[in-house]
């Protein structure tokens, strides 16, 4: 019996013959069941050959299978096998898939040898085709009883799945299963087949199932005397082909119709199909990449991670990674590549790839890099104190100019509340203005007084401006602060500089106005004196007169240039003289003089720097009414000599130290307040510092800085 010459990938499990699928090199790819039983091969030896049977090594055999994979139609032969100790014929034919196909491959279908002029070859009945139907398979017997083709036998699942009783079928005319419009088709094709004695093949639909259908003439002595009909429900083939011509389309749109580089890769690194995107990408001519090293296409600086992805991809690892690729006229491309294993029969045979060309944004983030990294520098060595703050007035950054500032660490500030900056004294003006500038106000160079983690007032110039983004959205506030200190120093000094320049000027004309009448009143006192006149206001108009004396020489002293002549001193002998001079005074007042000096010499007009010491001694000794104690150190330090006097007396306001030094403002009821003015004059002119530090209580610390000789 002639076997329906099949496509093997579809029917290979649904043909009740035995069949199985091999390649060029006689490799098992599908075995049905039957194939199995009749040669009592394991259906999970696909992996193994033909060839590893011995019943298969035979000549004519393999010369069969041999010339049919040559043949572009199936070919059929007669061969002997031996099966259980016996030879057994059986008709082999073999369907080679076609020169089209990239793989051949080639069904064999085996059945029982039927001789061609034996009579009981080819009546055969239905009794042995009942024990090779398999599911979904309905064989029937039809004869031509002179009216028409009558159905006289029926048999297979297929029956049952159609829901058609055997005695339903059977003893019918066969236009009774079909449709009227196809019972002419049918009808016109059992004759072909009566008549011609050939057989032929045909597909159809019925009762909603795909079928395909052979149909058989059996001839006795040169006559047709029935027809065999086997019809296989190809329902899932067809759906299986819907389905995978479906997917051929998505492949094909994912493949050619993508922006994005898509290319497959084969486990020898060669290319193996890339889409036109990615061609015209690299400025490559149509398929002139395929069979082609990926890896001649990667810059050298990415050659080795890029080949470490693709390994770990053909492990069976999906992998994301950056790459740079080498077009054709040498430029590159940076490349946002995802890689993913291909499995086929559970290996994996290469590597699908899918590439987006992200040059565009590697070179705008390395602009923005380039310029987030100037603005970074900017920000971090600007001379003046910058921050970013929210709009809730939170410090989000400070950059370190900013944090000196104001005396506190960097990490400190961030995170801080900008009002944690205002100082008690600051106008309510200008907190009105920040809290205006934070809602989106910018506010352009005004002065005001923030706070420095000591409490001190710092002066400051600030600028506050609104940072948006592009929707005009306001995302931050830039608070730009300079310090004035500085400046606010330089301003003082002047006017302090003016000041005592008019106050010279007024001095001199006044020392002079009151001089030559003092000196008549003192002579006249000391006549009065000298004659014995007695009277008790004498003394004190003699008293008054050298106050007198001595405020105008004081304002002379301040008034007039001196000219001074430096020479070689011993500063410790200066200072230890000076020492001697007041000791008397300091016992009367119950303090105790403590001196520390080393030898140091410097440059210096003695006479003067004497001066200074006994007025800072003297004011030290009448802040320490009920006694107390007097340090005087004199050390080296670096290239100067440093003099620190510290008394333990009743010390100074904040207010008042800030005034200390004004002419005529004194903390004393009788002073002058020239008298330190003059002896902080007498130090800068030798080039050194005057610095006082006093708290209430606690009492007072004078640090004098001077420069050493240079031998």
């Amino acid at each position: 019996m002639n076997l329906l010459p099949i496509q093997y990938e579809t029917f290979v499990q649904q043909t009740p013959a035995p069949v199985v699928v091999i390649d060029e090199s006689m490799r098992i790819v599908e075995m049905n069941p039957t194939f199995s039983v009749l040669f009592n091969i394991v259906q999970g030896d696909q992996d193994h050959y033909l060839t590893d049977f011995i019943f298969f090594r035979n000549i004519h055999f393999l010369s069969i299978v041999s010339n049919g994979f040559n043949e572009d139609k199936p070919v059929e032969k007669n061969c002997s096998f031996e099966l259980k100790e016996q030879f057994i014929t059986l008709s082999v034919k073999v369907f080679p898939s076609g020169s089209d196909e990239q793989t051949k491959l080639a069904g064999l279908v085996f059945h029982e040898q039927v001789p061609e002029n034996n009579s009981k070859d080819k009546t055969s009945t239905l009794e042995s085709e009942e024990n090779i139907v398999t599911q979904n398979v309905m064989i029937l017997k039809i004869v031509h009883n002179g009216i028409g083709f009558e159905i006289v036998h029926a048999v297979g699942s297929l029956l049952s799945k159609l829901g058609i009783p055997v005695f339903d079928i059977e003893n019918k005319m066969i236009h009774e299963l079909y449709l009227l419009d196809d019972t002419d088709k049918y009808l016109l094709m059992l004759n072909r087949v009566w008549n011609l004695q050939r057989e032929e093949t045909y597909e159809g639909k019925v009762f909603g199932l795909d079928f395909i259908a052979s149909v058989v003439p059996i001839l006795k002595r040169g006559l047709t005397i029935e027809i065999i009909c086997t019809v296989t429900d190809i329902s899932l083939m067809k759906k299986t082909k819907r389905e995978l011509f479906r997917n051929q389309q998505k492949y094909q749109s994912l493949m050619y119709d993508n922006s994005d580089n898509i290319f497959l890769i084969d486990r020898n690194c060669k290319i193996a199909e890339i889409n036109p995107a990615a061609e015209k990408r690299m400025k490559m001519k149509p398929n002139s990449l395929i069979g082609r090293d990926y890896r001649d296409f990667i810059k050298p600086e990415s050659l080795e991670l890029t080949n470490a992805h693709f390994k770990k991809a053909m492990n069976g690892e999906s992998q994301y990674h950056e790459t740079i690729i080498l077009n054709e006229d040498l430029s590159e491309s940076h490349i946002s590549c995802a890689m993913f294993p291909i499995f086929i029969d559970g290996k994996v045979e290469g590597v699908y790839g899918v590439g987006r060309d992200v040059t565009a944004l590697v070179r705008m983030d390395r602009k923005l890099k380039k310029t987030t990294t100037l603005l970074q520098a900017y920000f971090n060595h600007t001379n003046d104190g910058a921050s970013l703050v929210a709009q809730n007035g939170m410090l989000l950054t400070v950059n370190h100019r900013f944090a000196d500032m104001f005396g506190w660490e960097k990490d400190d500030l961030e995170g801080q509340h900008i009002n944690s900056l205002l100082h008690h004294e600051q106008p309510l003006s200008h907190k009105q203005q920040i809290e205006q500038a934070l809602k989106g106000n910018d506010i352009k160079q005004f002065e005001s007084v923030l706070s420095h983690k000591d409490g001190r007032e710092l002066s400051v110039l600030i600028n506050l401006s609104a940072i948006r983004s592009e929707q005009d959205v306001i995302i931050g506030i830039a608070l730009i602060i300079q310090d004035l200190s500085n400046r606010k120093l330089t301003e003082n000094l002047l006017k302090k500089s003016e000041q005592l320049a008019l106050i010279g000027q007024l001095a001199a004309g006044v020392a002079h106005e009151i001089r030559n009448p003092l000196t008549t009143l003192k002579g006249f006192l000391q006549l009065m004196a000298e004659e014995q006149r007695d009277s008790p206001y004498i003394e004190i108009l003699q008293k008054e007169l050298n106050r007198i004396e001595f405020i105008t020489g004081e304002l002379l002293t301040l008034a007039k240039p001196q000219v001074t002549a430096f020479k070689q001193m011993s500063l410790d002998e200066i200072i230890y003289d000076s020492v001697q001079f007041i000791s008397m005074e300091a016992v009367k007042h119950a303090v105790d003089i403590e001196l520390v000096t080393e030898k140091i010499d410097i440059s210096c007009e003695g006479h003067q720097l004497k001066q200074v010491f006994l007025n800072l001694f003297m004011n030290a000794i009448e802040a320490m009414p009920n006694g107390g104690n007097l340090t005087v150190v004199l050390k080296k330090v670096n290239q100067t000599a440093r003099i620190l006097i510290t008394d333990t007396g009743i010390g100074i306001e904040e207010s008042r130290l800030r005034k200390l030094g004004e002419p005529f403002y004194s903390t004393k009821e009788k002073g002058t307040g020239l008298g330190l003015m003059i002896c902080r004059n007498i130090i800068e002119s030798h080039e050194g510092t005057f610095e006082i530090q006093s708290g209430v209580g606690v009492g007072t610390s004078v640090s004098i800085t001077l420069p050493i000789l240079n031998r």
